[in-house]
């Protein structure tokens, strides 16, 4: 089997308390220790909570940690809102096509 150097991953539509233990748990079976650049797709999601946000930021810990990135590509305007607002734009990088 072939790794390609990234990972494409569709979050989904509420990333939040109840859904949170599954993202991570999907995450952990997409990511492989080849990719070297994680891309979440959150056009689709419309909520976001504190687990969540929790969530992205483990995940970026631990690519950072390898030499990896996550960029968070077409965040809705609700979610882009609360990535401000908590001032993790500054952590994330952001792609808006």
């Amino acid at each position: 089997m072939t790794l390609t150097a990234s990972a494409q991953i569709t979050a989904p539509a509420e990333l939040c308390a109840a859904t949170a233990r599954l993202w991570r748990d999907r995450l952990d079976l997409e990511i492989k220790p080849g990719h070297e650049e994680v891309c979440i797709d959150l056009s689709k999601t419309r909520f976001i909570d504190s687990s969540g946000l929790g969530v992205l930021l483990t995940l970026n810990k631990n690519l950072r940690a390898r030499g990896a990135s996550l960029k968070l590509i077409n965040p809705s305007s609700a979610v882009c809102q609360l990535i401000e607002l908590t001032r993790l734009h500054r952590v994330f990088e952001m792609i808006h096509d």
